[in-house]
């Protein structure tokens, strides 16, 4: 993945993963875990934060090109996430740590906002106040787009005084993510002509909630669903066979994965007309 300098000396702050980087490389950076008071016990799996402002110019660059070589060879991006703020680390330290939990009908949920996966959705599932919430004193935040090799950036609008607190339509788009990311990893296996086009995350998840409207209830159902669509069409839905396959799986929760594989590889050995196999419209 590029990480442009210029763009790397705009922020005062980074976050780097200690479960995709080696712990090691945090000894180059004035690192500090990021963790919310309720989970102090796990410390290492959470993100460390790094203050860039308390290094000489080269002292950062020795840094920045052994995290961008370590890395490149583990196909891995070198920092979750980079951060514009004036703010101290400290008070960064605690805003960033405190949203990291969030209250969710009376159970405490831990909100993995951090992770580019789940930040890159957030931007659709979120209002621009929640965001200003969540952000708080953080003026600009750009992270790696996942599967590529872009980085995108939020400039914030201001701490906003509305409470970051979830509806059950963003709660239930939340929970999904994991089956959302699933989904953009294989298509980035399988379909190589899909260029991480804008607004893929959120096509993907009204997808899995399609799948869910005919009766899908299982997660390997939905998410191969949702793959169909995008890899192939949303019409191959009308397909008689493929009715037939969401119909068996309603009955057999996981079935559909398999039947739809020998389909999609039947239709890709003897093409049909799209008007017959589809209906036009």
């Amino acid at each position: 993945m590029r990480l442009d300098h210029r763009i790397f000396n705009e922020h005062q702050y980074a976050l780097m993963n200690p479960l995709q980087m080696d712990r090691r490389l945090a000894s180059l950076w004035p690192s500090t875990p990021l963790v919310p008071a309720e989970l102090r016990a796990q410390q290492h799996v959470f993100p460390y934060l790094i203050d860039l402002g308390c290094m000489s110019a080269d002292e950062r660059l020795h840094a920045l090109d052994r995290t961008v070589e370590y890395a490149r060879c583990h196909e891995q991006s070198p920092f979750s996430a980079l951060i514009a703020s004036q703010e101290s680390q400290a008070r960064l330290r605690s805003h960033l740590s405190r949203v990291m939990v969030r209250q969710v009908e009376g159970e405490k949920m831990l909100f993995r906002y951090y992770d580019p996966r789940v930040w890159e959705c957030l931007l659709w599932i979120l209002s621009e106040a929640q965001i200003g919430s969540l952000l708080g004193p953080v003026v600009r935040w750009t992270a790696p787009l996942v599967g590529g090799e872009d980085w995108i950036s939020y400039v914030g609008t201001g701490m906003s005084q509305e409470p970051l607190v979830f509806d059950a339509t963003q709660l239930r788009a939340i929970a999904s993510l994991a089956s959302v990311n699933r989904v953009v990893a294989r298509l980035n296996v399988d379909v190589e002509q899909v260029m991480r086009p804008d607004g893929l995350t959120q096509r993907i998840y009204k997808e899995i909630e399609c799948a869910r409207s005919f009766g899908l209830t299982d997660l390997d159902d939905q998410e191969a669903f949702a793959h169909i669509s995008i890899s192939e069409s949303p019409l191959i839905h009308e397909n008689l066979d493929f009715r037939e396959a969401i119909h068996i799986a309603k009955a057999d929760p996981g079935a559909y994965r398999s039947i739809v594989t020998s389909l999609v590889e039947h239709l890709h050995a003897q093409p049909l007309n799209i008007c017959e196999s589809y209906g036009a419209r």
